[in-house]
């Protein structure tokens, strides 16, 4: 049986992102994940939903809760952040929850596959960080959306992940990133922390 919450929402792929396409997966996916939360994006048209969250990230305002929520990331003499702004899950937490006026988004880095799985169930969308084989650079962190699953004798055996950047069985030498099954026992060794454990870094949609 293979239960797709995502089937009926688009695709995003960060590859035809207008803002840091390489690095932009965070916000890509994090879209994907708001969108089957069914949250409406009061987002100005001009711009692509993820571009518009990514400028957000970079933004003075972004840096300067930047400062407060990391203080030792950022330069306090000259207000320059130490790591790009969009690459702190607690800033894009912050950013997710003030562009929609109210908590959506609530980050952990110990929130079970069982507790993220049922949040899915029950409507929600979610966003998992990982470590991914790359064919070129060995392996990428990389953030995804968790589109469902599928279930074998009554058990979860695969994952079903939006990978906005490809698919990573083959090292992202596809671009098609839509609905790409990952065994459970290999999502526990690939998704943070990296070792095989059910507790994982997350981000809970809804």
């Amino acid at each position: 049986m293979v239960v797709n919450y995502s089937r009926d929402i688009d695709y995003h792929t960060q590859r035809n992102n207008k803002l840091i396409p390489h690095s932009s997966c965070n916000s890509t996916s994090m879209i994907m994940a708001l969108k089957q939360a069914g949250v409406r994006l009061p987002f100005p048209s001009y711009m692509q939903p993820e571009d518009y969250l990514t400028h957000f990230l970079n933004s003075k305002q972004a840096i300067a809760k930047m400062a407060l929520l990391a203080p030792d990331l950022v330069d306090t003499e000259t207000m320059q952040p130490l790591i790009p702004p969009h690459e702190l899950h607690c800033l894009m937490e912050w950013a997710v929850n003030t562009l929609l006026g109210k908590e959506v988004v609530r980050f952990s880095t110990a929130t079970s596959l069982k507790k993220i799985i049922a949040h899915i169930d029950n409507g929600g969308g979610a966003v998992l960080s990982g470590r991914f084989p790359h064919y070129i650079n060995g392996h990428i962190n990389h953030m995804v959306s968790l589109a469902g699953y599928m279930v074998h004798n009554k058990l979860i055996s695969y994952l079903l992940i939006d990978d906005p950047y490809g698919d990573y069985m083959t090292g992202y030498r596809s671009h098609k990133g839509n609905n790409i099954p990952i065994a459970i026992e290999k999502a526990k060794t690939i998704f943070k922390p990296t070792k095989d454990s059910n507790e994982k870094w997350a981000y809970l949609v809804g």
